[in-house]
């Protein structure tokens, strides 16, 4: 009967030769290079691309939401802005940031109302109006839960 040969065991001859050369026939990664486009620079490219890629990622991660948050601000300002500019341009001001601070003014002021006692009762049947209306309901009711989300008071 035969000897079954392991697959992986190395001639002896193979074995001494390449432990001469400063290799270990057990171990590849421990074996030195055998040449410069060998195995080890493929790994230590692999690492700088690995360090490079995620200090990239994580530059994105950081910059999104701060480019996220300057466009969505810039944006609001001109929504705003737009709505009493073309009144002060008629006047002859064209001032810009004039109809956002404006606004600003306007929604403070509707602040002051609705918590008056007044205010919270024409508040409270405009909801009620709304809150008949079919489609509109929903969206309402939706911008509602999200206003209370983010409100100061909780």
């Amino acid at each position: 009967m035969a000897e079954e040969k392991d697959p992986t065991s190395v001639p002896l001859s193979q074995g001494a030769r390449e432990e001469e050369e400063g290799r270990d026939p057990e171990d590849p990664l421990k074996s030195p290079p055998t040449s410069p486009d060998s195995s080890t620079r493929r790994a230590c490219c692999f690492v700088l691309q690995s360090w490079v890629s995620k200090k990239f990622m994580t530059g994105c991660v950081v910059l999104f939401p701060v480019a996220v948050t300057f466009f969505v601000t810039w944006w609001f300002i001109q929504f705003v802005d737009g709505f009493f500019s073309p009144l002060y341009a008629q006047l002859g001001f064209d001032i810009f940031g004039l109809g956002f601070v404006t606004s600003l003014v306007f929604v403070f002021l509707v602040g002051v109302f609705v918590s008056s006692w007044l205010g919270a009762t024409v508040f409270w049947i405009g909801e009620w109006f709304i809150k008949r209306m079919p489609f509109v309901r929903h969206i309402y009711s939706a911008s509602k839960q999200i206003s209370s989300a983010i409100s100061p008071g909780k």
